[in-house]
C-alpha cells in the first residue's frame, strides 16, 4: 500500500519512518530540499511542495497518486492569517479531487473547540468568540468538501521525545496550576494513524486524539520536572485559566488501547 504524507515535520517524519518500517511505500513532502536526506534516511521518498497558498515545487503531483494521503500541515502561528491557511487546504483539496485520492486523513487540533470550562466531544461546535482557533476552523471547513473518504483527527497537545510538558516553563512564571490538560503522546498518534490506514480502526468522520486522563498542569509539569531533572515552574495566579476537557471516549469505544493513557506516563 502507498501512503503519502503532506508535511514531514516533527510528527510527519516520525510517522513516515514508522510506516516505512512496517512495509508501506511512503512518499512525503518538505518545503526545503535541504531536508531531503532526512526523509530518505527515514525510508520516505521526498518531494518538494510548498503551499503559498497555491502549490509550488517539483514533481509533487506524484504525492497524490496514492492509496492514502495524510495531510499534516499546521497553521502558521504568526506569519500567516487564518484565511491563508484555509486557502492552503482548499488547494490541497483540489489536488486530492483532481487525482481521485480514495482516502484522506487530516491532522487537525482540539483548538477547534471553544473554552467551555467543561467537557467537549466530537459533536461540540466551534465558537470563534470563545476560544476556537480561526485557522483550524477554516482548514476543517475546506477539507470537508473533499470527495475522498475523510477522517479528521483533532489532536490535543502533542508531546514526546524532545517535547516534554513543562520544560519550557522551567524556573519561569506561569499560571493555570489546576487547569486540566489535553495532551497526547506522539507514539499514540502514529499508532492511531497506522491502525486507521490498516483498517484496524474504522472511522470516517472525526476523532479526538487525547489521553483518557486529564491531570492538572501542576501535576504534569512538576512530575516531568522531577522525572527529567529540570527546575519546577513558578506558579502564579490565576490557578484556573480558560480551558476545556476534551473527551477521547469515541476513540476508546472503537477499541483503541492507549500506549500512554496519562500525561504522567510521558
Amino acid at each position: 500500500m502507498k501512503v503519502s504524507i503532506v508535511g514531514c515535520g516533527w510528527l510527519g517524519l516520525a510517522l513516515g519512518k514508522k510506516l516505512s518500517e512496517e512495509g508501506f511505500s511512503v512518499l512525503g513532502s518538505t518545503t526545503s530540499k535541504e531536508k531531503f536526506d532526512s526523509l530518505s534516511n527515514a525510508g520516505i521518498s521526498p518531494f518538494l511542495l510548498k503551499m503559498d497558498p497555491m502549490p509550488m515545487g517539483e514533481d509533487f503531483n506524484a504525492l497524490f497518486q496514492t492509496d492514502v494521503l495524510v495531510i499534516n500541515i499546521p497553521p502558521g502561528r504568526k506569519r500567516n492569517t487564518p484565511e491563508f491557511y484555509g486557502e492552503q487546504i482548499k488547494y490541497l483539496k483540489y489536488l486530492v479531487d483532481q487525482h481521485k485520492v480514495p482516502r484522506v486523513i487530516f491532522v487537525s487540533s482540539t483548538s477547534y473547540y471553544p473554552n467551555t470550562e467543561g467537557w467537549v466531544t466530537e459533536t461540540t461546535d466551534f465558537d470563534l468568540e470563545n476560544g476556537s482557533t480561526k485557522a483550524v476552523v477554516y482548514g476543517e471547513r475546506e477539507i470537508r468538501h473533499v470527495e475522498a473518504k475523510l477522517t479528521v483527527l483533532r489532536c490535543g497537545g502533542l508531546m514526546g521525545e524532545d517535547r516534554i510538558p513543562g520544560k519550557w516553563f522551567a524556573d519561569k512564571a506561569t499560571s493555570g496550576a489546576i487547569t486540566p490538560v489535553n495532551y497526547i503522546h506522539r507514539d499514540d498518534v502514529i499508532n492511531i494513524i497506522q491502525q486507521l490506514i490498516k483498517g484496524d480502526l474504522l472511522e470516517e468522520g472525526t476523532l479526538n486524539l487525547v489521553c483518557p486522563e486529564h491531570p492538572t498542569r501542576k501535576e504534569v509539569h512538576e512530575s516531568m520536572a522531577h522525572k527529567h531533572n529540570f527546575d519546577q515552574p513558578i506558579w502564579e495566579a490565576p490557578e484556573l485559566i480558560d480551558s476545556k476537557k476534551v473527551s477521547g471516549k469515541k476513540l476508546t469505544d472503537l477499541g483503541y488501547s492507549f500506549l500512554k493513557p496519562s500525561p504522567l506516563d510521558f
